[in-house]
């Protein structure tokens, strides 16, 4: 192991200038200003070209073998040495930022290796301070005034790498957990009071309903078919399915990781979504997770037995009565469920529609091209509008097709309320995949 981690420790542990220069006993006084002004010129020429060759972040020096940023530095140190093999969401070629550096661990670590960094050069903390202390006695003998303190690694909270087996997914940061902001949609005279779906005599003449365009068509149709054969299936896994596996909020969550790999599942297959550049497309998956799972309830919610329907039975919703304590959290998610399958009933059409309005929403935190974003929210929003005035005319479609918009934007305080839930988990028993989507570390 080498002795040395970087070639100026000063700079790169401590965060300062090198500042040990020694005073001229009996030069000329314009010498010494012309010195001190060169001096001064090159240390800022230093400042502006050093950047981090791993994000693009301000760098001071050299660590491991090449020039860094301290959040990197500190990142390399923390997970070069692990035996754990990580994966890519995407395609392996995350873009690492200052902004998206977090986003990817897999990436980050990867170009890490790419520019040159060395993990041999890495110090055990023993080693460290033996290094630091040894720093600290050369400035004395050069009789430098300035006191410094051995640093610990900098406040960043770096994605860590949890041992994934199959899929991995980006960490979240604690605004990942603000849902999809509320859109203003105005609701109609005839929305508050709207009836269900079954008590509607739809009239039978053709001109009243819209023939949908064979485009529509068969946008709808592949979304449905994507839908449908992930978040739309029903999850067999016994420890989910078994009543008795919700003993407690810990539960509830780690109970949740199928629905949240099948919901990257889903948006893998979108077309649309690869439309996106990788950082949009994991911060849009960012704002979508607790209102994805809620939304997906309503799919498998029974209205008459208030419960999930499971391949061996149901789940009484009483569960989050049980698991959690929060007696107001049961009525409001339960209210939510039994409101939107009135009108939606069991049409996936309507819910795969709905899905990809909550995953395009260009309101989300870090959205890059906010634009291209919307353009595509607006095309299911369209769809949606166009499919519902085909199935129950022109004139209810001007009632429900607010209404279930509405319906989405009230996602945002359910979540909220549900996100509030999460400060009780363990995190030492929950699974890694939902410490990462749900910042749980």
């Amino acid at each position: 192991m080498a002795d040395m981690e970087e070639t100026d420790p000063e700079w790169s542990e401590f965060g300062h200038d090198v500042q040990s220069v020694q005073q001229p006993s009996s030069s000329c006084e314009d010498e010494r200003v012309r010195k001190k002004g060169r001096l001064k010129d090159d240390k800022n020429m230093l400042k502006d070209d050093k950047l981090c060759r791993v994000c693009g972040d301000k760098a001071l020096g050299y660590n491991f073998n090449a020039i860094t940023c301290e959040s990197c530095k500190a990142f390399f140190r923390r997970n070069a040495l692990k035996d754990q093999k990580t994966s890519c969401l995407f395609d392996g070629n995350c873009p690492i930022d200052v902004r998206t550096r977090r986003f990817c661990p897999h990436c980050r670590l990867k170009r890490c290796f790419d520019i040159g960094m060395k993990k041999d050069m890495i110090l055990d903390e023993t080693e460290r301070r033996a290094r630091m202390a040894k720093v600290l006695q050369n400035r004395q003998k050069r009789g430098s005034k300035q006191v410094f303190d051995i640093k610990s690694e900098p406040l960043e909270i770096d994605t860590e790498m949890p041992d994934q087996s199959s899929e991995s997914f980006p960490s979240l940061s604690s605004s990942s957990l603000q849902p999809i902001s509320s859109w203003a949609i105005p609701l109609s005279p005839t929305t508050k009071g709207i009836k269900p779906v079954e008590d509607l005599t739809l009239p039978t003449d053709p001109d009243l309903y819209r023939t949908l365009s064979t485009e529509d068509q068969a946008v709808m149709s592949e979304l449905t078919e994507i839908y449908q054969s992930t978040l739309g299936e029903v999850i067999t896994d016994k420890k989910v399915t078994d009543e008795n596996g919700y003993e407690n909020v810990n539960d509830l969550v780690n109970n949740s990781e199928i629905a949240v790999r099948r919901l990257i599942s889903f948006v893998k297959k979108l077309n649309d979504f690869r439309l996106l550049c990788q950082a949009d497309q994991i911060a849009a998956l960012k704002a979508c997770i607790l209102n994805t799972l809620l939304l997906r309830s309503v799919t498998f919610y029974h209205v008459e037995k208030d419960a999930w329907i499971t391949p061996t039975g149901v789940i009484p919703t009483s569960i989050l009565k049980s698991a959690t304590g929060f007696i107001e959290l049961h009525d409001s998610h339960t209210k939510y469920c039994r409101s939107l399958k009135a009108v939606v009933k069991d049409d996936l059409h309507i819910m795969a529609m709905l899905q990809a309005i909550v995953i395009f929403n260009p309101d989300g935190q870090n959205i890059i091209s906010r634009s291209t974003v919307s353009d595509i929210q607006d095309k299911y929003i369209i769809l949606l509008k166009h499919y519902m005035e085909s199935i129950w005319t022109f004139e209810y479609a001007r009632d429900y097709y607010p209404f279930v918009l509405q319906k989405i934007a009230e996602l945002k305080g359910l979540s909220e309320e549900h996100a509030s839930v999460l400060l009780q988990v363990n995190p030492n028993k929950i699974e890694p995949l939902m410490l990462e989507v749900l910042n749980l570390k």
